[in-house]
């Protein structure tokens, strides 16, 4: 008895440190996942509707496993909004109303209400896993004169990447409107989540959906 009870405790404890040791690949492999399903939910009315809406940046945690599977759980009423791309650092994600744990466990959020593409400064924010391939972790590898996509669908809206800098946490201002400039800002943690990464892009163009570049959507791994 006393040695089955050991067994046991040992698988218990072998289990457990193996889902330490992995505990990163384990969650880029459900995030993934789910980030595939959530940009085929595209929903807009229905993502609006959700009662899970926050748009208070400063109240995001730092991403752990049991967020990961409580948004796994909720996924199936996740709705996106839109999609966005950045093809040459591979990355591509569903566009989700708000910033609560759940959507920023699966893409990138809203941080503002009633944003339009292609106007203002629509800006998103997104979790650096620190992997180079999960959520908003491929914008470490973005440089100047690289093209941001989003789409609602119907239109593709063209960005090109103007800036990129660290700021404070503090620093709330970089989300709001700029007069005459139409832009896309990009906010994330850097390395170690003391400081935000900004990427912003200015507007170029919107197209058709069927008419926009090839490899706005795929890409670039």
């Amino acid at each position: 008895m006393k040695r089955k009870l050991s067994l046991t405790i040992g698988l218990i404890l072998l289990v457990l440190g193996i889902a330490l040791i992995f505990n990163k690949q384990i969650m880029g492999f459900i995030v993934t996942n789910m980030t595939e399903q959530a940009i085929s939910q595209f929903d807009e009315a229905q993502a609006k509707n959700s009662k899970d809406v926050n748009f208070e940046f400063d109240d995001v945690k730092d991403l752990s496993l049991q967020d990961v599977l409580k948004a796994q759980m909720n996924n199936n009423d996740v709705h996106s909004v839109g999609t966005i791309s950045v093809p040459d650092v591979g990355l591509q994600l569903p566009i989700l109303y708000g910033v609560s744990n759940t959507n920023l466990a699966i893409g990138a959020g809203t941080m503002k209400k009633d944003m339009k593409l292609g106007k203002g400064n629509y800006a998103l924010a997104g979790h650096n896993m620190n992997n180079n391939t999960t959520l908003f972790s491929p914008l470490t590898k973005a440089e100047k004169g690289m093209k941001m996509y989003t789409t609602n669908y119907e239109r593709v809206y063209t960005y090109t990447i103007k800036k990129i800098f660290i700021i404070e946490a503090s620093q709330v201002d970089v989300i709001e409107d700029k007069e005459n400039e139409r832009l896309l800002t990009l906010v994330t943690c850097n390395y170690d989540g003391s400081k935000r990464l900004i990427i912003q892009g200015e507007y170029n163009r919107a197209d058709d959906f069927d008419k926009a570049p090839k490899n706005a959507f795929t890409t670039n791994k």
